[in-house]
């Protein structure tokens, strides 16, 4: 018996070392070094001296006027994101579920844009914004030329465009996890009600969104930590620019380590993007917690 249960646990440990090992080289241990070279000075160049700093580097980027426009930015985002992707992304699965001729067709045009690499639409939406894009001359064409704008360029156009963006990319994703959450709501509790005299707008209220809460939490809080670690695409589009007014985070620390050798002041931003995506987190699961307990 003693036996069996040895080479079970052996069993267990070989099953999970490989997983463990690839954790420990790509998650703890550039954890660790992000950790380090936050508390320190150092150009990134192999065989310069890093000499350690403390909490300087983390004072220095919160007096930064372009750091807290970057943690603006991502609020902004943030707040755009979650009321727009989970609401419509919820009503387009309710229609796709509808099962009409075409839910086929619109569950794939819907679902199309998250295939494609953030980068690749921003590159495709940078040209439809760009001042002689396929924007501007649509309104051109139509007549409405003096909406003409230079959408990633203007102060009050720039961040907005992103945002619009963001919303288009990422609705078809979260429709797809709404639309496997319906499909676990039995067709029975609809028809009962249907029984009632209830109609398609109390079921919506009454039955789905109260069945879909968890599904729909799920969704706020990816939604959350997936937009404020996005990078490719805001840098795809305008680099941060103009004058850094559309840096989030993310593209700020490449900045910085990357541009302009900063790769203290690059780390200790990555350490704060970390640390407010497990405030997010936290803070996510403790309003869950507190609504399942009233």
């Amino acid at each position: 018996m003693r036996l069996r249960n040895r080479k079970a646990v052996t069993t267990a440990v070989l099953f999970v070392l490989p997983a463990f090992i690839i954790y420990i080289v790509f998650q703890i241990i550039p954890l660790a070094g992000a950790v380090y070279f936050s508390l320190s000075d150092w150009n990134g160049l192999a065989g310069s001296p890093v000499r350690f700093v403390g909490l300087k580097n983390f004072i220095q980027v919160f007096q930064d006027e372009g750091f807290l426009l970057s943690l603006k930015n991502m609020g902004k985002m943030v707040l755009f994101s979650v009321l727009f992707h989970t609401p419509l992304a919820l009503l387009m699965a309710v229609a796709v579920q509808a099962k009409g001729k075409l839910s086929r067709a619109f569950k794939a045009v819907f679902f199309v844009p998250t295939v494609f690499p953030l980068t690749a639409v921003g590159l495709l939406w940078y040209f439809v914004f760009m001042p002689d894009g396929t924007f501007n001359a649509l309104l051109s064409a139509i007549g409405l030329e003096s909406l003409t704008a230079s959408w990633l360029v203007e102060e009050a156009t720039a961040m907005n465009t992103i945002i619009f963006v963001n919303i288009w990319a990422g609705v078809g994703y979260y429709m797809v996890i709404l639309l496997a959450g319906l499909t676990t709501i039995s067709n029975d509790i609809y028809e009962a009600a249907k029984i009632d005299g209830a109609g398609p707008v109390p079921c919506f209220f009454q039955i789905t969104v109260p069945l879909l809460k968890p599904t729909i939490r799920m969704c706020i809080l990816m939604d959350i930590i997936g937009t404020i670690k996005i990078f490719d695409l805001v840098f795809s589009m305008t680099e941060g620019g103009p004058n850094g007014l559309t840096n989030l985070p993310t593209t700020l620390m490449y900045q910085e380590a990357f541009k302009y050798d900063h790769y203290g002041a690059g780390s200790a931003i990555g350490i704060v993007i970390l640390l407010i995506c497990l405030a997010g987190t936290g803070l996510s699961e403790l309003l869950s917690s507190g609504k399942e307990k009233a």
